[in-house]
C-alpha cells in the first residue's frame, strides 16, 4: 500500500474514533483531518501541501491546519533522534555531507549549501538564517519530478554541501544521488547509493525514489 493510501486510511481510522468515542476523543477528527490531507497530497505529488516557504517557516494557516499532525511527526522526530545510535551526519565526500535534519548545536563546519529537503518541519532559526540555506520541500517517502530535480540541483553553489531530510534516508539519499551523479562522482545510480550506504547504512530508496532517480540519470535528450 501506497504512502498516500496509508495516510488516508489512518485519517479515516481517526476520524471515526472520534465521531463514535466523541468527549477529548473528538480531537482526532481533527488529526485525522490532516492525515487524509497528507494522503490525498501523496497521491497527487503536491510536495507544498504544508505551504512551507523558501525561508523554510510555516504560514499562518498552515499552522491552524496541521497543528495536530505537526505536533505529532514533531514528537516522533525528537524520540528516534533520543533513541537512535545513528549518527546525526556523515561526510560522503570532501564535499557533501549527508545527515538527518539537524539542532543547530550540531551543525559541524561551515557548507555554501545547507539543503533542508523536510515538508513537515521548520528549520530551527539559526540555520535557516544562514546564507546557505536552500528549501526544497519533499514529503517524506515522496519523490519530486526529476526535472525539478534537476532545476534544484542546478541552483546549487559550487562549494560545500550538507543535505537532509527527517532522518536523512530516502528524501536525502534521493537529493544526494542526484548529487554525485551531476558532478560526475557516481557513473550509476547503484555506484552512487554504494557510496551513499557506504557511509551512512540506513540510506534507502522507496520505488517511487528509485524511478525518479533513474529517470533524473537519464540526460535530456538523450
Amino acid at each position: 500500500m501506497s504512502f498516500g493510501y496509508q495516510h488516508i486510511l489512518l485519517g479515516l481510522i481517526l476520524i471515526i474514533i472520534g465521531v463514535v468515542e466523541r468527549g477529548w476523543l473528538l480531537l482526532t477528527i481533527w488529526l485525522g483531518c490532516d492525515f487524509v490531507a497528507l494522503g490525498i497530497a501523496h497521491a497527487r505529488g503536491a510536495h507544498g501541501v504544508f505551504g512551507k516557504r523558501q525561508d523554510g517557516t510555516f504560514p499562518l494557516w498552515s499552522w491552524w491546519l496541521f497543528l495536530p499532525l505537526l505536533f505529532y511527526v514533531a514528537v516522533v522526530w525528537h524520540l528516534i533522534r533520543s533513541l537512535s545510535r545513528e549518527a546525526a551526519q556523515n561526510t560522503i565526500t570532501d564535499d557533501l555531507v549527508i545527515g538527518r535534519r539537524l539542532l543547530p548545536s550540531e551543525v559541524e563546519g561551515q557548507f555554501d549549501n545547507y539543503v533542508d529537503l523536510t515538508t513537515e518541519f521548520v528549520e530551527p532559526a539559526a540555520i535557516r538564517q544562514s546564507s546557505a540555506y536552500y528549501c526544497f520541500p519533499i514529503l517524506d517517502g515522496g519523490a519530486p519530478d526529476p526535472g525539478a530535480l534537476r532545476m534544484a540541483v542546478a541552483r546549487l553553489r559550487p562549494g560545500k554541501t550538507f543535505i537532509h531530510c527527517a532522518q536523512g534516508h530516502g528524501r536525502t539519499a534521493l537529493f544526494a544521488l542526484a548529487v554525485l551523479l551531476t558532478s560526475g562522482t557516481a557513473k550509476s545510480v547503484d555506484d552512487g547509493l554504494r557510496m551513499l550506504q557506504a557511509a551512512r547504512p540506513g540510506v534507502r530508496l522507496n520505488g517511487a525514489q528509485r524511478r525518479c532517480i533513474e529517470s533524473f540519470a537519464v540526460r535530456p535528450g538523450a
